[in-house]
């Protein structure tokens, strides 16, 4: 089953304004991928008839067509299906093949001779329809492999059809009904899986060799190897627990750096407690550093902080000149007082009268 599609039909069969389920949009695409097998996704309870026809055959000059039917699909949308190379559908989809339809309707007064004018037209119509029911039977029954009448009394019937009905019948070639499209299994839940040291699912089916295999390779293999580590680590001192693969820089290489005998319980505590003082005084001398250097960059910034301080500190320059302030100007943006203001209305509206 792909998982990508490259052309997901659904809505209205022939409606440009539903779903864009059309014979140009779906001729366009195809032109796009000559040479290559198209997938194409059908989700549709179908549309025009002579949009459906058209559809198959584009999907039948193409020659490399793989259909998929999900959720419900009928009419029109079947019929633009069988023009495919291969037609597969999902084990909860279903599926629905009728006789052709079309609107009817009349409201008026007629006479006899305007009645049997009427009944001509609608012989008329139902003549043309039975015909289009016969081609769309005969397409059918091409891909079914059965007779023409068979399946004009299946379309009468208008009845949906389970995905294993439309296997009997053959307007499929598979019903797909993958355990892990339906519950697939993510990177990140098999990596967590085989993190804990529990074995992946058998149903999980992952490339050989790929980068994500070999991922969960390397995470099995780090659980098994850690194991003895974490005997080591939960030794308590008892004779034939102690570690055995020391490396080299941990033993004595010379007799002068060897210690004093001590007890054997004492020895083997202090072979323990070894491994893990190297690591602490060395990750103390780290921290040592780094408080220096952030020590150091402190104290360049802070001596930055004063040269700025002192240059922004410039001295005002020296003059004799002396500026008396203007008391006697009045200020345009001073406050004016209530009775200013009164006293000043009063005296426009007298100069106005």
């Amino acid at each position: 089953m792909p998982k990508n599609f490259h052309i997901f039909l659904k809505g209205e069969v022939g409606s440009r304004w539903s779903g864009n389920f059309t014979s140009d949009m779906v001729n366009w695409i195809l032109e796009k991928y000559k040479d290559t097998e198209v997938n194409v996704l059908i989700n549709s309870l179908g549309g025009y008839t002579h949009e459906g026809l058209a559809i198959s055959s584009l999907f039948k000059i193409h020659g490399n067509v793989h259909v998929h039917f999900i959720g419900q699909s009928a009419s029109a949308a079947t019929i633009a299906a069988m023009g495919a190379k291969r037609i597969t559908i999902d084990a909860d989809a279903a599926f629905l093949v009728h006789r052709c339809s079309n609107l009817v309707f009349e409201w008026d007064y007629m006479n006899a001779d305007q009645l049997d004018e009427h009944i001509r037209k609608l012989e008329k119509q139902k003549e043309d329809q039975q015909n289009i029911d016969a081609i769309v039977a005969g397409l059918y029954a091409r891909r079914c492999k059965k007779s023409k009448e068979e399946l004009l009394q299946l379309m009468s019937k208008d009845s949906w059809l389970t995905a294993q009905e439309a296997l009997e019948w053959g307007f499929v070639d598979e019903i797909t009904d993958d355990a892990e499209d339906k519950q697939p299994l993510s990177p990140e839940s098999a990596a967590a899986i085989s993190s804990a040291g529990i074995p992946l699912p058998p149903g999980y089916s992952g490339k050989k060799g790929s980068m994500l295999d070999r991922f969960f390779a390397f995470l099995r293999s780090f659980n098994s190897n850690s194991a003895p580590a974490t005997e080591h680590a939960d030794n308590d001192g008892t004779p034939g627990s102690e570690p055995e693969n020391l490396s080299s820089m941990d033993k004595p290489t010379s007799p002068s750096a060897q210690p004093a005998p001590v007890p054997e319980s004492q020895a083997q505590a202090a072979q323990q407690a070894e491994p893990q003082a190297a690591p602490e005084s060395a990750a103390a001398q780290q921290a040592s550093e780094k408080d220096a250097e952030i020590a150091e960059l402190k104290s360049q910034l802070a001596e930055r902080d004063r040269t700025i301080a002192q240059l922004r500190k410039e001295p005002a320059a020296p003059t004799s000149e002396v500026v008396e302030s203007k008391k006697d100007e009045a200020d345009p943006y001073a406050p004016v007082s209530y009775a200013d203001g009164i006293a000043a209305s009063k005296a426009f509206l007298k100069a106005f009268k």
